[in-house]
């Protein structure tokens, strides 16, 4: 065996080596290819969530703007009401208020009416 064999066995050895490292970072970058197309779909997925739920938060934020003014103008479509029954009330004279007439029960009819 003379120097000649063993340059061509190590030039194989070394061209084997090369190979194998070759096919490995091949084989490595392939995986990290899918794992990138992997983790660009959940980013996709993701995004999709987030355009929903902001969607979602900016119509309930108008519910609640909505919501905050039908609950004004009832309140205040309440004291308007609370306001003309006690001037009513108060415009009524002392002697008809001390009346019978006055502080008799209504029938049960009236009643639920007024209620309704």
């Amino acid at each position: 065996m003379g120097i000649g064999d063993s340059l061509t066995k190590l030039f194989w050895l070394c061209v084997v080596c090369v190979l194998v490292v070759v096919f490995g970072l091949c084989g490595w970058i392939y995986h990290q290819s899918n794992k990138i197309d992997s983790l660009n779909a959940e980013i996709k997925t993701h995004k999709q969530t987030i355009n929903t739920q902001s969607n979602t938060i900016k119509k309930l934020k108008a519910d609640v703007e909505y919501n905050k003014q039908l609950t004004f103008e009832l309140s205040k479509a309440e004291a308007e009401a609370r306001s003309k029954s006690n001037e009513i009330i108060k415009s009524i004279p002392k002697q008809i208020k001390e009346s019978e007439a006055f502080n008799t029960n209504a029938p049960d009819n009236i009643i639920n009416f007024l209620r309704e």
